[in-house]
């Protein structure tokens, strides 16, 4: 018993950092026979080899104290001894976590004044030097916080555009939390004082209500007044959307949007509400890089950081409206170096028929042909745009460039059979973690051609576009299933339709692809009906 004793008053002896030169002297010193460390990582690092160091002795301790308590209870003498030794190791724990606290809010704040130097770069006198430092500031602890979710989530090397992404979707949301209201309504309600506040019911105020009533020129006056504030509202407002765009523009590896305000001679392009899932097919033949993790145009891997990270809306109208239709009309294997741009579609049956193509015209296997599906909430506004409202904006410009281009404006946007959903994207577009990639053969595995048998017909797979408007006419007939036919016996009395529906619903349930495809549409009836048909015809 005394020796295990002895054992335990020299664990804690040893835990005293005091006592060992490469540890701290005191709580919030360290020792004078030290070095100063060469930077903060060499001082972390040095912290982190003296924790290391006391949590092995920690860990030596607990065995040993766990052995002294079973053999007995310890001599108060040594009671007393530890009790001392456990209050200094609760001081120098107190300032391990003071010190943690402090390193914690030093990478932060770090991010944060990386964000602040990277959307510095174009801001104007007035929110450079006024208001973004003041909305910075009112919105500091919303921004560390959404650092600390970032830390969590991304590695070191996508960190700061992740975390301006982020913030730059919580500034534009109406309920976002650095949404500017959070910041300016307060403001705005602190101005209704005296005597224009009805709350104050003031001599003032009633007299400033019978003017309005009776003088038409202090109604005027009035309005006008109310109406510049409003403008300067609307453009403080839009100043910080403005920062934020330009962090995410300048942030490395981060996304190029679209973004209207940016398009200086023409009318900005409509923005129109994107669908939540859109779908890219593609192939090793395919334009660009394309993979699980990133989706990136041709211009982007071969030109200069710059270009593929400038908005095609901020350039001059003839350069978009050329590069839109080098884009929209060249080759599906293939596209010219200065080509920015990657085509998605909101249409599955769009993206389906062009897999099943691309197998046939190019003789590639299934197996090498993917369908990825993005959820565009997942994305800041600006990641993906419609091809029509681009097409429709930048129309008079290839009116005046040559017909060429103006018969291809034209049939793009008078013909609307072969409207298919197309949208597009800039740059880089990181899906990693929000993105399911999944092959041509996975589908056909999963049950395709026995819901849909349409796409196995040998004279539909060397068409593509025409291919996709026929199926939708003989797809656009809604046809119910009748009770007599749900209640019919034997495969092969049962109704193509119900066949189908119960072929979809056990590949649904047997298949690693459930989730991907339910949200694609496959599912077209609910759980309930799913058990109705199995106890029809099991």
């Amino acid at each position: 018993m005394e020796a295990k004793i002895d054992d335990i008053v020299g664990s804690v002896r040893n835990l005293r950092i005091a006592e060992r030169s490469s540890q701290l002297s005191e709580p919030g010193h360290i020792n004078s026979t030290i070095k100063p460390p060469l930077s903060v990582e060499d001082a972390v690092q040095g912290i982190l080899q003296s924790t290391t160091t006391v949590n092995s002795q920690c860990q030596s301790f607990k065995s040993l104290v766990s052995d002294a308590i079973s053999s007995g209870a310890l001599p108060l003498t040594e009671v007393c001894l530890l009790r001392k030794g456990t209050q200094k190791l609760r001081d120098v724990i107190y300032n391990i976590e003071r010190t943690v606290e402090t390193l914690d809010e030093t990478t932060e704040r770090s991010i944060v004044e990386h964000l602040k130097s990277l959307g510095g770069q174009g801001l104007g006198l007035h929110s450079k030097q006024l208001l973004i430092p003041k909305l910075l500031s009112h919105f500091d602890e919303k921004i560390r916080k959404i650092v600390r979710k970032c830390f969590d989530d991304a590695s070191n090397q996508t960190t700061l555009w992740k975390v301006a992404e982020k913030c730059y979707m919580q500034a534009i949301q109406p309920s976002g939390s650095l949404n500017a209201d959070d910041y300016f309504i307060p403001l705005e309600e602190a101005y209704l004082e005296e005597p224009f506040d009805p709350d104050f019911e003031s001599e003032e105020y009633y007299d400033h209500e019978n003017r309005l009533a009776i003088d038409e020129g202090y109604a005027a006056v009035i309005q006008e007044e109310d109406q510049r504030r409003s403008k300067i509202r609307d453009k403080d407002r839009q100043c910080w959307v403005n920062f934020w765009v330009e962090v995410l523009h300048n942030a490395p590896d981060g996304p190029t949007l679209f973004y209207p305000p940016a398009a200086p001679s023409i009318k900005a392009p409509k923005v129109m509400a994107v669908p939540k899932y859109l779908f890219r097919t593609f192939d090793d033949g395919s334009s660009g890089h394309n993979d699980e993790k990133l989706i990136a145009s041709i211009a982007s891997m071969n030109a200069s950081q710059d270009r593929s990270r400038t908005d095609i809306l901020s350039l001059g109208t003839e350069e978009t409206t050329k590069l839109l239709y080098a884009h929209l009309y060249k080759s599906c294997f293939g596209g010219d170096d200065s080509d920015n741009l990657m085509s998605w579609t909101s249409s599955l049956l769009f993206a389906v028929q062009y897999a099943i193509w691309r197998q046939t015209i190019d003789r590639r296997t299934p197996s090498n042909i993917k369908i990825c599906m993005v959820c565009t909430n997942d994305f800041p506004d600006g990641q993906f745009m419609r091809d029509v409202p681009l097409l429709e904006a930048y129309r008079p410009t290839a009116v005046r460039l040559d017909d060429k281009i103006r018969g291809f404006f034209d049939f793009r946007l008078r013909n609307e059979d072969y409207y298919n959903g197309e949208y597009l994207s800039q740059g880089a577009v990181n899906i990693s973690n929000r993105s399911c990639v999944v092959s041509l053969q996975q589908l056909i595995n999963a049950g395709l051609y026995q819901l849909y048998p349409e796409f196995e017909e040998a004279e539909g797979t060397r068409t593509w576009a025409k291919r996709v408007r026929d199926l939708r006419q003989r797809w656009s007939g809604e046809h119910r299933t009748t009770e007599d036919e749900l209640g019919c016996s034997g495969w092969a009395d049962k109704p193509d339709e119900v066949r189908r529906y119960w072929i979809a619903a056990q590949a649904m349930e047997s298949s690693d692809l459930n989730g991907w495809m339910r949200s694609m549409g496959f599912h077209r009836f609910p759980h309930s009906q799913q058990e109705e048909l199995r106890k029809i015809y099991t």
